[in-house]
């Protein structure tokens, strides 16, 4: 029994050219790499998209405790649209793995990223105007409270 057959280890024949390029012909959407560039865009906007529910829930509660929440509700919606563009803006990057012309997508991936890091940014604003609010509506009502112990002495 042979360990090394030498005609098929070197196969210099016609066929050579034709098993280095279905050798090295890949798919992009099996690159590991892509993965790892796409994988945290995809979860990014998901806990952005938890973000926003959340704060449309507190601002609700607020509303019916009876705070004025009109600047957050102006501010929530501009949120609202920049976590739209970065929603086609993460699609647009896990798209250009797979499709007609599969290739990496490193600039729509860092525009995906910047997006999201202004969604990011507008969202911390959309909470620092609730803070804001609640924290005027509080001192409002303190303020409403102890008017009304002095003139109850």
């Amino acid at each position: 029994m042979l360990f090394f057959n030498i005609p098929d280890i070197f196969n210099l024949g016609d066929t050579a050219r034709q098993k280095y390029d279905s050798h090295y012909e890949q798919k992009i959407a099996r690159d590991s790499r892509n993965s790892v560039l796409l994988e945290p865009l995809e979860v990014s906007l998901s806990n952005l998209q938890d973000i926003r529910i959340r704060i449309g829930t507190r601002i609700g509660k607020e509303v019916v405790s009876g705070v004025d929440m009109s600047n957050p509700i102006a501010l929530l919606s501009s949120a609202d649209r920049s976590l739209q563009y970065a929603e086609q803006a993460v699609y647009a990057a896990t798209s250009t793995i797979v499709g007609a012309d599969p290739h990496p997508g490193y600039v729509e991936t860092e525009n995906a990223y910047i997006i999201l890091n202004q969604t990011k940014n507008i969202l911390g604003t959309v909470i620092d105007s609730i803070q804001t609010a609640v924290d005027q509506a509080s001192s409002t009502s303190a303020s409403s409270t102890s008017k009304k112990k002095h003139v109850k002495k």
